[in-house]
Order: structure tokens, then sequence, then C-alpha cells
């Protein structure tokens, strides 16, 4: 009978889950239909959101209450709720998925999560960080630190600030994501409302080394997984920057919706999704040709994505 049947967790189906920050919901979207297929309730004013299916969670950060949920892809539901620093925004779990690292845009810090034993530990950053990323080793954690204007390079076995990169072409960083073979970091600097600019970071020597001029308030950056392109999400000029990471110019601009933030792109490198977050919308873009494929309604102010599996026991 089936009732009698093994249970094991199904990891080949990946979703895109979604932040509604407007209405404290998590979309999840099936990525080879993109339909929306559940909404999970989350905490008060979910923005930023990261995977580790090594415990089979999704941590979301709650902005308003100072915390982040920790939500059971399995059950669909928050299992606990565990207390960071202020205003917490952007948030990436390590490479061994074992820790997550929230950046506290409210305060100084980066709170470290301990997946496993639910703990956490602080670090003083500056004034206000916002976002961060890892190398593909996971030996170190880059944060934005947006009001300092610089970049803090965390070494993650002793989990203390080690350098720190002056970002020298614009202003206010925000997300940032680093190449598959280590050597640049992209980081989307919002500016004051006028085109800006993505700086570019030598990871070697921890220098910038170039500007890309984007669109207007860019805010999310995502590179594909071959290494080739990036996707930087431009807030108030309402569309896309591809960039080549070879020479950093610029492969084309891509009209989306309503104030797009973030974007994230599946594995397999075929799709990137942008949540738009004035127009309560997901894009859905078509990597081989740079074209919107199709717009997925979800929900009130939609703010963050991140890829990952259901976790459903079958």
């Amino acid at each position: 009978m089936r009732k009698n049947r093994k249970k094991h967790v199904h990891h080949k189906k990946l979703f895109a889950y979604v932040t509604n920050f407007g209405e404290d919901t998590i979309s999840m979207i099936d990525t080879k239909n993109d339909k929306v297929t559940s909404t999970i309730p989350a905490g008060s004013q979910p923005d930023g959101i990261t995977i580790s299916p090594l415990v089979k969670h999704a941590y979301v950060s709650n902005t308003e209450n100072n915390s982040v949920s920790v939500i059971d892809l399995s059950r669909h539901k928050v299992v606990n709720e565990i207390p960071v620093g202020e205003g917490p925004v952007g948030l990436a779990a390590t490479p061994d998925e074992r820790k997550v690292y929230v950046a506290n845009f409210g305060g100084t810090t980066v709170s470290i999560i301990d997946v496993c034993k639910e703990t956490v530990k602080h670090i003083e950053v500056g004034d206000n960080p916002f976002d961060v990323a890892f190398s593909p080793d996971g030996r170190k954690a880059y944060v934005a630190v947006t009001i300092s204007n610089f970049i803090a390079v965390i070494d993650t076995k002793k989990e203390s600030v080690i350098d720190g990169i002056p970002i020298t072409n614009g202003e206010f960083p925000r997300d940032l994501a680093v190449t598959p073979d280590g050597k640049k970091l992209y980081v989307a600097n919002r500016g004051r409302g006028e085109p800006s600019t993505v700086s570019v970071i030598d990871l070697k020597e921890n220098v910038v080394t170039n500007a890309v001029n984007v669109g207007i308030r860019p805010n999310g950056v995502a590179i594909t997984p071959d290494g080739k392109k990036v996707y930087i999400t431009n807030i108030s000029s309402d569309d896309v920057t591809v960039v080549n990471v070879w020479d950093d110019s610029i492969i084309t601009t891509i009209p989306v919706g309503d104030g797009p933030t973030d974007v994230c792109i599946t594995p397999d490198g075929k799709k990137a999704y942008v949540t738009n977050y004035n127009a309560g919308t997901v894009s859905v873009i078509c990597i081989k040709n740079d074209i919107v494929m199709t717009t997925i309604t979800t929900g009130k102010q939609t703010s963050d994505c991140a890829i990952g599996p259901s976790c459903y026991p079958l």
C-alpha cells in the first residue's frame, strides 16, 4: 500500500521562491511551467530569502520584527523565528549550506546563523549592510555596506572582517554577486536616482577595476552558472541590464515590470526570474534570447527570490 512505501525527497523539481513584502507571504513558482503552485505564510514584511537544501529549509528576513523565519520546505510552514540584528534585508547561505549570513540594514552588523544548531553570532561591518555573497570555496563573504560605501570582506573560518574594498565609482552599494570562477565581484550601486553604475571588483587584488553604466537605481544582481552573463535589475527604469562578463560590455537591456528589485537564475542557466516590486509580478526571461517569456502575478510588493527544491516527501 502507498502508506507503507519508503519516503524519499525529490530534489529534481525546482521552484522559484518569491517574497511578497506587502502581504507577508511567499509565492512558490514551478520553474517547469511557470505557475504559482502554492502560497506560504511568512513573517512580518518578508524581504530577503535563501535556501539550504542541507536542512530542507528556506530562510527569510523579516524587516519589521528583526528576525529570520525558518520555513520547512516539506511542510510549507514557518517552524522557527530567529532573532537577528536591526532591519535584516539580504541574506545568503554558505556554499556548504551550514550557515546563513544576514545583512542587518537597520544597523551595523551581519548575523551568522548556524542552520543545524540555530545559534546566532554577530559581526560588526559598518553602517547599513545590505547584501551578502560568498566566494565559490566559501572561505570569504562579501558584504555591501551601503552608507559607508564599501565592501566588507569576512574570513568565514575566523568569522571576522579582514579587509574593506572602497567603492570608488558609485554610491550606495546594494546587491552583489561573485562569478563562478571567483575572480570578479559585481556590485549594484543604487545611487541617488540618476542612471547609476555596477562596480566590477578584482577579487585577487580586492580593488575596483571597472564601472558599467546601467539603468536608474540598480539593485538586484545575478550571474549565469556558466559565468558568461550578469543580470542587473534597475528599479526606476523598469528594466534589466545584461552584461558580458568577459569585457564588462552591455549586451542588451530588457524591459520588464514596474519596479524590478531582484533576479535569480535557474541552475541550468535557461531562465532568470525578476521580481517586480510595484507590479506584484515576476518576469521570466529566456537567457538564450534575452526576452521576457511570460509574466506571473504573485503577491503585493514582490521583493526577493531564490531557486530551490520543493522537498515534498513522495
